[in-house]
C-alpha cells in the first residue's frame, strides 16, 4: 500500500532513489544470492512518510506529547548485546576484540547462514519492507556503503 504523502514533505536526497519499487532488490546480488524476493518494498522514505506507514498500519503504535513515535518492540525491548555474533575470518579475525569484556561472540559460518536463510524466510513472507541506503562513517575517506533491510517502518528511523 504506496503512501499518499505530498512531495513537499520529502526531504532532498541526492543519488538516493526513494519509493515503493518492488523490484530494485531483484537485481541486487546480495538479494539474489540469499533468495530475498520480498512482496513490496519501501525504499529510502522519509521520516514523515515512516511514521505515517506506522502510525496506520501497525497496531500498538502511538505519536506521543512529545511527537516522537512510539512503538512496542515485544520481547526484544532495549539493546541486547549479548546477541551481537560475528562470523570469525582470517581476514578480520585480528582486528576484532574478542574475549571477556568483548560486544563480539563468535558464531560459525554454518550457524550465520542458517540464521540468514531464517531471516529471509521472514522478509519474504511479511507484506512489506522497509529499506534504507546510506553510509557507516562520518569521514567522506572512510566511509563504506551499507543497506540496511527492516521489517518495520520504526526500525529504519534509526538509520
Amino acid at each position: 500500500m504506496p503512501l499518499n504523502v505530498p512531495l513537499s514533505l520529502r526531504p532532498e536526497k541526492k543519488d538516493v532513489p526513494a519509493g515503493h519499487d518492488p523490484h530494485f532488490l531483484i537485481s541486487c546480488k546480495h538479494a539474489q544470492e540469499s533468495g530475498l524476493s520480498p512482496k513490496l518494498v519501501y525504499r529510502n522514505l522519509s521520516v514523515p512518510e515512516l511514521y505515517e506507514y506506522a502510525l496506520k498500519y501497525e497496531t500498538d503504535t502511538r505519536l506521543v506529547s512529545t511527537g516522537a513515535l512510539a512503538a512496542v518492540s515485544y520481547e526484544k525491548t532495549g539493546r541486547s548485546p549479548k546477541d551481537k555474533r560475528v562470523v570469525r575470518e582470517p581476514g578480520s579475525e585480528g582486528d576484532l576484540w574478542w574475549g571477556e569484556g568483548s560486544p563480539n561472540y563468535p558464531m560459525d559460518e554454518r550457524s550465520f547462514l542458517l540464521n540468514r536463510h531464517r531471516a529471509v524466510d521472514y522478509l519474504n513472507y511479511i507484506d512489506a519492507v522497509f529499506v534504507f541506503d546510506g553510509y557507516a562513517n562520518w569521514d567522506d575517506k572512510a566511509r563504506t556503503k551499507i543497506r540496511v533491510i527492516c521489517a518495520r517502518p520504526y526500525h529504519a528511523l534509526f538509520m
